[in-house]
C-alpha cells in the first residue's frame, strides 16, 4: 500500500515553486521584462547624451 504525495500544504499553498504557473511561462515574461528594461535603459542613456550635447553646444 502507498501514501499518496500531498501536492498541497496544511494551509491549501500549492507546494510547486510557481503556485502552479507554467515554468515556461514565468521564463518568457521575466525573459520580455528584460528587454523592455534594456530598451528603457538605452532610450535613456540616449535622451540623457542628446541633452548633454545640446548644454555644450550652447556653451562655445
Amino acid at each position: 500500500m502507498t501514501v499518496p504525495v500531498p501536492t498541497t500544504t496544511a494551509v491549501g499553498v500549492p507546494l510547486s515553486l510557481f503556485f502552479g504557473v507554467d515554468p515556461v511561462l514565468v521564463g518568457i515574461i521575466l525573459v520580455l521584462l528584460l528587454v523592455v528594461f534594456a530598451l528603457f535603459l538605452f532610450i535613456r542613456k540616449t535622451i540623457v547624451s542628446f541633452s548633454e550635447g545640446m548644454r555644450e553646444s550652447r556653451r562655445k
